[in-house]
């Protein structure tokens, strides 16, 4: 997944509506509804733009904070951690964890 991803989509969300922004998010991920519309969700509620902070103190983008991870910690935590912050249930936080992990073509 491109970290740039929830940039481009605050800046959709800043003059399109959601809806659209919603449906052009699915075209490009693949996401169900209710996982595009989380997503939507934490952009809006600016939680994936944590920046100002380091990662390793609870900062940066969500994407980030996932990535520090260790690969052998456990998964449930990141799973935690995305339901947390964007209200996705724990299918929809599974998916998304797991297209982090897809290579960018």
């Amino acid at each position: 997944m491109n970290p740039l991803l929830s940039l481009h989509i605050a800046d959709l969300l800043a003059k399109t509506p959601k809806i659209k922004v919603i449906k052009e998010l699915r075209s490009l991920t693949g996401f169900s509804f209710e996982t595009a519309k989380g997503f939507c969700d934490a952009v809006e509620g600016r939680r994936f733009l944590q920046e100002q902070v380091p990662p390793e103190h609870g900062g940066g983008s969500l994407i980030s904070r996932i990535r520090l991870m260790q690969p052998d910690e456990d998964h449930l935590e990141a799973v935690r951690l995305v339901q947390d912050e964007t209200g996705m249930t724990t299918a929809e936080a599974r998916r998304f964890i797991a297209f982090l992990d897809t290579p960018a073509d």
